[in-house]
């Protein structure tokens, strides 16, 4: 819920500070109370992700430690491909990807241990977060390459599917509650 809070505001904080052509201070007044609203918003929901997962480390299949050493190797090499191979400047937005990407592959990883995230439920998850990275990685390469409305739209859309990844994980978790 707070990860999904905290795409809100940032989509909030993103379309007031960044939309072409409107000179505005991003990290000041209403803007730097959306920064900070999101970043407290993003540490709690990473904070709430991960609590229950240090406890259950021996049970897990893909341990927190392999996650993160995956995650850090994506990263770079994402970071040397993007950059070299299509001459994309380097963001933040890149490290956010594959950090939220890591952070659902953790949370699904001890749902499934714990009994809550299996079969179909699992396969539908592994899907919508593959899509969500493959769409957000393409419109993160694409952002400097096309017109200044386009890309400042582009850029809302990983925080979109992102959130809607959330969704659809707390909707598979309800159904499976549900119907037990």
């Amino acid at each position: 819920m707070c990860i999904d809070l905290c795409c809100v505001f940032y989509l909030i904080w993103w379309y007031r500070g960044f939309r072409p052509d409107v000179a505005v201070i991003r990290i000041g007044g209403v803007n730097g109370i959306l920064l900070a609203t999101t970043d407290v918003l993003g540490l709690i929901g990473i904070a709430f992700s991960f609590y229950p997962i240090i406890d259950t480390e021996g049970k897990l299949p893909l341990s927190p430690t392999f996650i993160i050493l995956c995650g850090v190797m994506t990263y770079l090499l994402l970071l040397l491909v993007t950059k070299y191979a299509f001459h994309r400047i380097v963001t933040s937005e890149l490290l956010l990807i594959v950090v939220w990407t890591m952070l659902e592959v953790a949370v699904g990883n001890w749902l499934n241990v714990e009994g809550y995230l299996t079969g179909f439920r699992l396969a539908v998850m592994v899907l919508v977060l593959i899509l969500a990275f493959v769409i957000s990685i393409i419109l993160y390469v694409v952002y400097y390459r096309v017109e200044e409305m386009k890309a400042f739209y582009a850029a809302m859309v990983p925080l979109v599917t992102e959130a809607m990844g959330m969704i659809v994980l707390v909707g598979l978790l309800v159904t499976k509650f549900i119907r037990n």
